[in-house]
């Protein structure tokens, strides 16, 4: 059943590709250079290769929300790929989805503690509570993002996916989650403090 509805969360690979391009058409700095230099391997799906290039602009750049929300992305992205019924390809090894998702949580994590108000990370958190069958809190991410971007139509698209989902299970899965992994249980016990921040900078 879980792994049914989960496929209901699979709209962010086209959907961000829409924010990448506007992202970063500021100045034309040496960072933008850099994030011009990944943007082409993201956008042509590369993912793995445009995530080695974000990791060395954070080398340099460790506090760039920007770039910590396209890492995201790109993680995000790579579980998407793995989990979509792809025809067989060439040179394509198996990914762990769990450890991806995981990855771009904390990528969207570390984004929302440098700028709590970015609602493509806190859309990412959403999706990432999703994919671990976290209904419950993926709905107060996605309700968050709204309250900053009220015409939102990729965070609306998840709000309307989620109301199908407790229409068909009966709640259930809102009340019955999966089993926590550790490390999502640590990331919940923090977020109240970054959730009561955001009101609070409102």
């Amino acid at each position: 059943m879980i792994e049914n509805t989960i496929k209901l969360f699979t709209i962010f690979l086209l959907t961000t590709v829409l924010f990448a391009g506007s992202a970063f058409a500021q100045d034309m700095d040496e960072r933008a250079k850099l994030l011009a230099e990944a943007q082409e391997p993201f956008l042509k799906g590369e993912y793995e290769k445009a995530i080695k290039i974000y990791d060395e602009i954070l080398k340099i750049y460790p506090a760039d929300s920007k770039i910590l929300e396209m890492k995201g992305v790109a993680l995000s992205n790579l579980r998407l790929e793995s989990t979509l019924a792809m025809q067989p390809q060439q040179n394509v090894s198996p990914r762990d989805q769990s450890a991806l998702n995981k990855s771009s949580m904390l990528e969207f994590y570390k984004a929302l503690e440098i700028n709590p108000k970015s609602v493509l990370a806190l859309n990412g958190m959403g999706l990432g509570f999703g994919n671990f069958g976290e209904y419950s809190e993926a709905e107060r991410y996605f309700k968050k993002s709204l309250e900053i971007e009220a015409d939102n139509q990729v965070t609306q698209n998840y709000l309307i996916s989620l109301e199908k989902l407790k229409k068909k299970y009966s709640l259930s899965i809102f009340e019955n989650p999966t089993k926590k992994p550790d490390f999502l249980q640590k990331l919940e016990e923090r977020i109240p403090g970054l959730i009561s921040n955001l009101s609070l900078s409102g």
